[in-house]
């Protein structure tokens, strides 16, 4: 699983997963985290992970043909 890592200037790290459900993300960023701490990085993480999408969210879409 890809996931994109954004540190800020301020040095806040965002992780984000575009791919799967909310709990396979959940699962990727406990991974990057911990591995994180196996490797004696210190990071600070408040263990919140948000869903920016539904799951059974419905996609609107309209054709034209000539």
């Amino acid at each position: 699983m890809k996931a994109r890592i954004v540190i800020t200037a301020g040095g806040r790290v965002s992780v984000f997963v575009d791919e799967g459900t909310l709990e396979a993300g959940r699962g990727a960023v406990e991974r990057f985290f911990a591995r994180l701490s196996a490797q004696d990085v210190k990071v600070a993480w408040d263990g919140q992970v948000e869903q920016h999408r539904h799951e059974q969210e419905a996609v609107g879409t309209r054709a034209h043909a000539h």
